[in-house]
């Protein structure tokens, strides 16, 4: 009779010991694709986020060559004024 009720505590702690570990798979799936959900999450928005940067990056570029080209007028204007003022220097007006 004890050698039955030890074979049959065995089988039952086998059994409870391969719910638990079925139960604890699950779970950890679970908290797998969570994982893996905010990940994904983060990695769209970090990817918006490098997307919005390049963008601006271009628009501050295209401001910066608008600014070079309008710096080249402004001193090829200034070149002219400065040519003009030293001839009326040499007149004596």
């Amino acid at each position: 009779m004890s050698v039955e009720i030890g074979v049959i505590c065995t089988l039952l702690g086998a059994l409870l010991g391969y719910l638990g570990f079925r139960r604890n798979e699950n779970k950890d799936i679970k908290e797998d694709a969570k994982s893996n959900a905010h990940l994904s999450t983060t990695l769209a928005y970090i990817s918006k986020g490098v997307d919005d940067i390049r963008l601006d990056i271009k628009a501050q570029d295209r401001r910066t060559t608008d600014i070079d080209s309008r710096l080249i007028r402004v001193e090829e204007s200034s070149k002219s004024a400065h040519k003009r003022i030293d001839t009326l220097e040499k007149e004596g007006v």
